[in-house]
């Protein structure tokens, strides 16, 4: 399954996108993640990889709940009706290591 999608909450300046490409990793799916240029409440969101696994990843998320010690978290999530591909993100289950991320981060998602 790919499903492309964006989330609106507290979701930029507070390692979301970090959280859920490592999420994705933790559940061996593919992922991408990019901040909206114009709203800081929104994030553009990709998926790739067993449709029982996102379905349940996305079940988290829209819990509301925070998804890291951040405070980050899910008010909305839109899903758009094609694939972003995951190299158009900023960040990947591909590149998640190359960031100078904040140690100081636990991730609950």
């Amino acid at each position: 399954m790919k499903l492309s999608f964006y989330v609106i909450g507290n979701v930029q300046n507070v390692m979301f996108r970090q959280t859920f490409v490592r999420a994705a990793i933790k559940r061996k799916l593919k992922a991408g993640a990019s901040n909206d240029e114009q709203d800081l409440q929104r994030v553009h969101c990709s998926l790739s990889g067993d449709a029982t696994i996102i379905d349940e990843m996305l079940s988290k998320l829209l819990e509301g709940k925070p998804i890291n010690s951040w405070n980050a978290y899910v008010d909305e999530l839109h899903q758009y009706d094609y694939f972003i591909e995951l190299s158009e993100h900023q960040v990947t289950t591909d590149n998640v290591g190359q960031f100078n991320w904040s140690p100081n981060v636990e991730f609950y998602l």
